[in-house]
């Protein structure tokens, strides 16, 4: 009983590193607003709104430049 009480936090350590590998999210793709009918590129770290106005403001493409489904925020895309 003593030896497993020594080995729990270990064990425990080696269950989160586990868990954290196990539920990181794949690489989302391209980020993408949509700028005078045209996708653009944008930085993950630029700021931006999506103003209700349009129908489309950013979404994300794969590698082959299509977008992925359920990745399309609507309204107008207006950086900060």
């Amino acid at each position: 009983m003593n030896k497993l009480a020594k080995l729990l936090p270990a064990l425990a350590l080696v269950l989160g590193a586990t868990l954290a590998f196990a539920f990181s999210s794949p690489p989302q793709g391209t980020l993408k607003a949509l700028v005078n009918n045209q996708w653009v590129e944008i930085s993950e770290s630029q700021p931006y709104l999506c103003d209700e106005a349009q129908t489309s403001c950013t979404a994300r493409f794969d590698e082959q430049d299509q977008m992925i489904p359920g990745t399309e925020e609507a309204g107008e895309y207006i950086p900060l």
